[in-house]
């Protein structure tokens, strides 16, 4: 029943991300749009307009577009890790990452990197183990991160017919992305497994964790 249940919170922390977000990135682009409108009109046509209006604006504006959904994902992570889920949920995912040569610390960065990689990244540092942490910083571009949901959904439009699978709301697009997803999933484990196998071969690191008690996320802490 913890596996199903982990398995529902996940589900439901990235549905409110991409429920969450999109609003919000959508005023960041307006706002960085706006600001190379305002510069383009008070600049006369030439080199230096279009290096800051479709280079230096531009460039900015596909960057910070994305901090909304790293920002949400930061915070319900915080939520969940100061309310004590966290540590569980990394118990729970101990033995199978075990089986790939991981361990339950690299369950969080891989989780973070299904939003966006480099958070994944700056995450593996608190993995203690040298070994873990370098494998865990191999694998975690793997996973499917939502700067590419746009082009899964660019595909899946051009190349996938909208037709029922089996049962009329079940889309043959919608099966399809959630198979992208799933074999970013397996290519990674498959990756980590190889990994550990070869490269990075040694004997499994113990997997000691303190699993706090259950209370109320602190806000000072979460902010």
């Amino acid at each position: 029943w913890g596996t199903l249940f982990f398995a529902a919170v996940m589900l439901l922390l990235f549905s409110s991300i991409f429920w969450l977000a999109p609003p919000i990135m959508d005023l960041v682009s307006g706002a960085v749009d706006s600001i190379a409108a305002w510069v383009g009109d008070r600049l006369p046509p030439g080199a230096l307009r279009d290096l800051l209006v479709e280079g230096v604006l531009a460039g900015i504006s596909g960057v910070v577009v994305f901090v909304p959904q790293i920002a949400m994902l930061f915070l319900f992570v915080a939520i969940l890790e100061g309310c004590g889920y966290l540590a569980r949920a990394a118990y729970l995912m101990d033995r199978l990452l075990v089986g790939l040569g991981l361990s339950g610390k690299s369950f969080v960065p891989l989780l973070s990197s299904f939003a966006c990689a480099i958070p994944g990244i700056m995450a593996a540092r608190t993995i203690e183990n040298r070994r873990d942490r370098l494998l865990t910083i191999l694998v975690a571009p793997l996973m499917s991160c939502s700067a590419r949901l746009p082009v899964y959904f660019l595909l899946c439009a051009a190349f996938v017919p909208d037709v029922p699978v089996g049962i009329p709301f079940l889309r043959l697009p919608a099966v399809v992305l959630t198979s992208m997803y799933a074999l970013g999933v397996i290519v990674a484990a498959a990756v980590a497994w190889i990994l550990s196998s070869t490269i990075f071969r040694g004997p499994p690191q113990p997997f000691v964790l303190e699993l706090p008690g259950w209370r109320w996320p602190q806000a000072a802490v979460v902010l």
